[in-house]
């Protein structure tokens, strides 16, 4: 017994140790800001219980945070490679927050519609700043462990946030979501514009495990296997999307729990997060498993959907979330990992760019094909398209890995 906890700790003390100031720092900033993160859990509810939009209209406004996360991802990876990612991450965080403050006085569609692709046009110029300054900082064969311990943080706060978010939004009123999400944007950017000001970039071996160096080379959009990963992950994206739209509107329309409870389901997925993934990928990372751990990942994903066909439950809800939060646990870093490793320093900005902007197109088709799928067919056959789909990813993912194997030997 004595050995097994001496080991256990022993594996989270190298998980955590070793990372450069700046990683620190972007952990911490990451941190403050999705402590905060208390809005989108709860937007799509908002939207249909607060201000009355039908599924389809409320839909279409989330597309708007999609649409505007896509015009982000693209400015954000573009101005990283000519300004740099930490002027990037900065401003981002700043515009994003005081715009996001402001969706809280809109009630018409246009209005809302605007203002929320605004702020996620600023806000999501953040997602390839940040892996950009990471690859500035850390070797491809430390880039998961980094992006986990981001994730860390990230889990940290969205432990945090839902439940008080939903506490909030049950006892006060939603305004206060808006509030306190913009105050937490704003003091996160002016804590990194601090810390980052004298940071230099680092001399990087980024050679390691190199992918098609030739076609690295290339701009994205001509590098097939990159593509095909984006492909690949796109599907993965529009299943794990349903979570943060389609899932918190069925726990409380179809099985009848309040946003307390859907509160509760993300608040315990981020601390299963919090207390797993790092210890998990720093394992994976050490025996090179990367590869089947990114396909249990997807497999998981699939499986966290199918306790939404059995009869309405609190166990079932906390199964389903387990299965997520697993299957996010093995996939997300090693992926975003993946994508990183596999762009060359003179373009990552515009390789990360991209690589958002598949996330942004999953923000947009997610909530609005799923919504309006759910209006018209009903949430149980939406549930069994969602895994099919899932399955199809599954097997794009392990063609894609065998080529990218392939092409590292």
């Amino acid at each position: 017994m004595g050995n097994f906890f001496s080991g256990t700790l022993r594996l989270y003390k190298d998980a955590y140790s070793g990372h450069p100031r700046e990683i620190w720092v972007l952990v911490m900033l990451t941190l403050i800001n999705r402590m905060g993160m208390m809005v989108l859990p709860f937007l799509t509810v908002y939207l249909t219980t607060v201000l009355y939009f039908p599924l389809d209209e409320a839909g279409l406004l989330i597309s708007a945070f999609g649409f505007g996360s896509l015009g982000g991802s693209f400015i954000g990876g573009k101005l990283s490679d000519r300004i740099g990612a930490n002027k990037v991450i900065a401003l981002s965080l700043f515009l994003g927050g005081f715009f996001l403050m402001i969706i809280q006085f809109a009630t018409s569609f246009s209005s809302l519609y605007a203002l929320i692709f605004t702020s996620s046009l600023f806000g999501e110029a953040y997602r390839p700043a940040l892996m950009v300054a990471v690859g500035n900082y850390v070797p491809k064969s430390e880039s998961g462990r980094a992006i986990s311990f981001i994730r860390l943080a990230i889990n940290i706060g969205f432990s945090l946030a839902p439940a008080i978010g939903g506490f909030i939004a049950a006892t006060f009123s939603y305004s206060w979501l808006f509030w306190i999400d913009g105050t937490t944007c704003i003091l996160a950017a002016t804590y990194f514009w601090i810390e980052s000001r004298n940071w230099s970039r680092k001399t990087i071996n980024r050679a390691e495990n190199s992918v098609l160096v030739e076609e690295n080379i290339r701009p994205p959009y001509k590098n097939g296997l990159y593509l095909f990963m984006l492909l690949s992950s796109f599907l993965y994206g529009f299943a794990f999307i349903q979570w943060f739209h389609s899932v918190p509107v069925f726990i409380k329309t179809d099985w009848g729990f309040d946003e307390r409870y859907i509160g509760l389901l993300m608040g315990t997925s981020g601390f299963l997060i919090t207390l797993i993934e790092m210890p998990a990928i720093h394992t994976v990372e050490k025996n090179k498993k990367i590869n089947p751990s990114i396909l249990v990942g997807v497999l998981l994903l699939a499986f966290s959907f199918i306790p939404f066909l059995l009869p309405p439950s609190l166990f079932f809800a906390f199964a389903a979330m387990f299965f997520f939060t697993i299957g996010g646990i093995f996939y997300l870093p090693l992926i975003n990992a993946t994508a990183l490793n596999m762009s060359p320093d003179e373009k990552r900005g515009e390789y990360m760019s991209w690589y958002w902007m598949m996330w942004s197109m999953a923000h947009i088709t997610g909530p609005t094909m799923g919504l309006s799928f759910i209006d018209k067919a009903g949430f149980s056959t939406f549930w069994v398209f969602t895994i099919l789909l899932t399955v199809i990813s599954l097997l794009l993912h392990q063609i894609f890995l065998k080529k990218l194997r392939d092409t590292s030997h």
